[in-house]
């Protein structure tokens, strides 16, 4: 299967892998970060809270997100609600391989702090990727 050559950019190509206590942040644009989390990591609010931090230290205006559910772990509830609260999130895509993965990224998707934002599940990276780029939809 063949990508544009800007989308093969995308897909090979970052401006720098950042770590964080529980996975790692890679900036793929100026407005788009892949996030990974650490197998078996138990996210809670300080954790969601240094996330945050992260970001808005690598990112000086909005930026869509791409969730990398390659891994198994868990996130406490209102740790999941205060994810969805940073504004400056234009989409978020997850990437959830597995149906475990697809599972838990429904669920998240649909509690009341992430209905607010443009964020869909994806079994394939590559549509993911191919739908942050999408503009409008």
């Amino acid at each position: 299967m063949e990508c544009s050559s800007a989308h093969q950019d995308i897909l090979t190509d970052t401006l720098g892998t950042h770590q964080f206590s529980f996975g790692k942040v890679r900036v793929l644009r100026h407005d788009l970060a892949e996030i990974t989390v650490n197998e078996g990591a138990d996210i809670n609010i300080k954790m969601v809270d240094e996330l945050h931090e992260l970001l808005l230290s690598l990112f000086t205006n909005s930026f869509s997100l791409l969730i990398n559910k390659v891994n198994s772990y868990s996130t406490k509830f209102d740790a999941l609600s205060r994810f969805g609260q940073l504004p400056v999130i234009d989409k978020i895509a997850v990437f959830a391989p597995s149906k475990m993965a697809k599972f838990s990224a429904d669920f998240a998707a649909n509690i009341p702090s992430s209905m607010r934002l443009d964020i869909k599940v994806f079994s394939k990276r590559e549509d993911a990727l191919t739908w942050l780029d999408a503009d409008g939809d």
